[in-house]
């Protein structure tokens, strides 16, 4: 973490899906998951400045194929922070991306997410507001990336509960060129898919070494079925006898090593990031 007069740059770390069930059908519309949540080395840069004059918010972003308004979710956190704060001022927001769009490892959630952090620092009357309470108003999966590490969480996978920090090795974020929406990939549940089932709760996760035997995720069969690239990196992982696993609702599949990809897509060498390191820089 960067902090100067009136601008703070910070990682916002990729995330995988060390497990994901799901339990059910809520009556909202929404499902009931059970999930593990993991921070990854692999992040974008976010840059945010405030400055005294008039409000408003800008937002500039590395890949132009990426919506710089309120389409994009740290443009929304920067205008929840300023309708919460009067007389915040100008805020300016660079995201460097790194994370793969589309790929289930939650970058627009995290970029979000410290777009919230980094306003925190900037100003004590945000650090007052209930930030994880705007994360969810901005999406399921940004409440986590104000913690980070390693986590369990239940509901939308609001409900979170820190776990001991997973002793991860070199992991490989394997990316096809196709990219899957997370609404279609949850439209594409089967009846047997959605449950019900019971949650197993934190305590298989309690020891840090326990995740590679309870690798899991509910979603792979609706990606594949969606994305038959999906399907091929992962029966190429699986010849090869690498652990791996479809990170959150995809296209992104991991290897838990290093690895080289199948012809067409895109390989993102990286490991764990430990909840003690969600502020620390990229290495550029």
């Amino acid at each position: 973490m960067i902090i100067s007069p009136g601008q703070v740059i910070l990682a916002a770390p990729a995330k995988i899906n060390l497990y994901l069930e799901i339990l059910g059908r809520r009556s909202d519309g929404f499902h009931e998951l059970e999930t593990v949540f993991q921070t990854l080395v692999l992040a974008d840069q976010v840059t945010v400045r405030v400055s005294d004059g008039s409000a408003g918010v800008r937002l500039w972003c590395s890949d132009p194929s990426l919506p710089q308004d309120h389409d994009n979710l740290a443009y929304r956190a920067a205008v929840l922070v300023a309708a919460a704060v009067p007389g915040l001022g100008r805020i300016e927001i660079e995201l460097e991306k790194r994370i793969p769009h589309g790929a289930g490892l939650g970058g627009g959630s995290s970029d979000a997410a410290a777009v919230l952090r980094a306003l925190a620092r900037l100003d004590a009357r945000v650090r007052g507001l209930d930030l994880p309470a705007l994360a969810l108003a901005l999406g399921s999966d940004v409440p986590f990336f104000l913690l980070g590490g390693t986590a369990h969480a239940t509901g939308r996978g609001e409900r979170l509960a820190a776990l001991p920090d997973a002793q991860g090795g070199p992991l490989t974020v394997l990316m096809p060129p196709e990219r899957l929406a997370t609404p279609r990939v949850f439209a594409a549940l089967s009846d047997a898919e959605r449950g019900p089932r019971a949650a197993r709760g934190p305590t298989p996760w309690a020891s840090p070494l326990a995740w590679l035997s309870l690798l899991h995720n509910r979603l792979t069969s609706p990606a594949q079925r969606l994305c038959p690239a999906v399907g091929v990196q992962l029966g190429r992982l699986a010849a090869q006898g690498v652990p791996h696993l479809l990170s959150g609702s995809g296209a992104a599949c991991i290897a838990f090593a290093r690895t080289d990809p199948a012809p067409g897509t895109s390989a993102f060498p990286t490991t764990f990031r430990a909840r003690g390191n969600l502020d620390a820089l990229i290495a550029l």
